[in-house]
């Protein structure tokens, strides 16, 4: 029977068959807007963005949203297919204001309407609070052609228009996501890529060049790796073989003291790297001391290196 749950999952040819791995899109997204939540206002709701208190971080009410779903449709109880969030943003004015943000995040049409779905997030938020909520759908993948991006309904007279604020991955410019000084839109831009059957080649190809874009930025170095480390996820290499060879650019990069790629290696490849930045970090720390005259003996005592190294370094 099309359309049973069975045709959504892959099918089990036989009692030891092993089911395909389905990539966790929901809590990939759901990851991405809490460590990025500002970046991600900034490029989907700029004039939130420039009202936000950004000094105070945003308050993901998981639990509260959880209680306002507890309807009788189960489809809106839970969902498989959606990330679902709502956030109490402080406005620099000491207001507050609650964001419902949602991502469809799986590339199908089975998850319903999706102007009605949002209109029904709005209703029960609204019903909870007594306030409207600012809202913005994410879409990631392909919705039907004439679905509407907003809920509409009139009927004997009275009628419903509701907008509310969308980001659509693949209406995004490259060249603008990949010129943005806004670390967020290199994400964006790897679930854009992300999008597309993609051969394994062709991923690596992208994160090398994401390596090297971020390599050349000039933010945190914490930022940098939690930008690669989604980048990285989003794009998925599967390919043992490839995936190795993506692994073995990282060690170079962590060999020479980025310790931005350190977190995407293995564990016998995070110690060698470790190693390789910690020795790095001694030999700058005994130039220093060169520089400005310290004695050997306390050269070698702060760096922990051997005095003949360090004389090699003066020389």
């Amino acid at each position: 029977m099309a359309g049973t749950k069975q045709d959504e999952n892959t099918k089990i040819k036989d009692s030891g068959a092993k089911k395909t791995e389905r990539f966790p899109f929901d809590d990939f997204w759901k990851d991405l807007v809490k460590r990025f939540f500002y970046l991600l206002i900034k490029r989907a709701i700029p004039s939130l963005y420039e009202e936000a208190d950004r000094d105070k971080k945003p308050d993901f009410l998981d639990k509260e949203f959880q209680d306002i779903l507890l309807t009788s449709d189960k489809e809106i109880r839970k969902s498989s297919h959606y990330a679902d969030l709502l956030v109490k943003v402080p406005l620099k004015n000491g207001d507050e204001r609650r964001v419902l943000l949602h991502v469809e995040a799986q590339q199908s049409h089975k998850g319903g309407y999706l102007p009605e779905r949002m209109n029904h997030y709005r209703s029960l938020i609204y019903a909870h609070h007594r306030e409207e909520p600012v809202a913005l759908a994410i879409t990631t993948g392909v919705r039907p052609k004439k679905e509407a991006n907003y809920y509409s309904h009139c009927h004997f007279g009275t009628e419903l228009i509701y907008k509310y604020n969308n980001l659509v991955l693949s209406e995004l410019d490259d060249d603008v996501l990949l010129s943005s000084d806004n670390p967020v839109d290199i994400v964006l831009y790897a679930a854009k890529f992300a999008i597309g059957k993609n051969e394994e080649r062709q991923k690596f190809n992208f994160l090398r060049k994401s390596v090297e874009l971020l390599n050349e930025r000039g933010w945190s170095e914490e930022d940098k790796r939690d930008l690669l480390l989604f980048t990285t996820t989003i794009v998925n290499i599967k390919d043992e073989e490839i995936l190795t060879e993506y692994k073995k650019i990282l060690l170079q990069y962590a060999k020479e003291g980025k310790a931005m790629y350190i977190s995407l290696l293995t564990k016998d490849e995070t110690a060698e790297a470790e190693q390789r930045g910690m020795e790095k970090g001694k030999l700058e720390l005994a130039r220093n001391l060169l520089a400005n005259g310290v004695s050997l003996d306390l050269i070698a005592k702060s760096s922990e290196l051997p005095t003949d190294k360090i004389q090699a370094l003066a020389n």
